[in-house]
């Protein structure tokens, strides 16, 4: 039971801080990829909102790889990054407000 508390006050702090910074129905969806490329879905981003790699393994964030907002696709080459784990991560504003699944390239 005591676990269970513990999950909901996260989730709903979690909830609580999307809110207040106006990204609740933010989104980032990873729809595939190449051998050289990688393709998302993003929707409800807030202007400038920057779409950068995450190494899943050391936490690095590589440069950038879009600046985006609203609602739309995206394809974004591998070419600069080692193989690995990753994930992309959308901030704005020094402040995530979406990622993916992480994948294998």
């Amino acid at each position: 039971m005591r676990s269970y508390l513990r999950g909901t006050g996260l989730a709903a702090a979690a909830v609580l801080w999307l809110a207040a910074g106006g990204s609740a129905n933010a989104a980032l969806n990873y729809t595939g990829q190449t051998a050289t490329t990688v393709s998302v879905a993003y929707s409800s981003l807030p202007a400038s909102t920057q779409i950068a790699f995450v190494d899943r393994i050391s936490g690095s964030i590589f440069l950038p790889s879009a600046t985006v907002s609203g609602s739309g696709t995206l394809v974004i080459s591998l070419a600069a990054l080692p193989p690995g784990e990753y994930y992309l991560l959308a901030h704005e504003a020094g402040d995530w407000v979406a990622q993916t699944v992480w994948f294998y390239f």
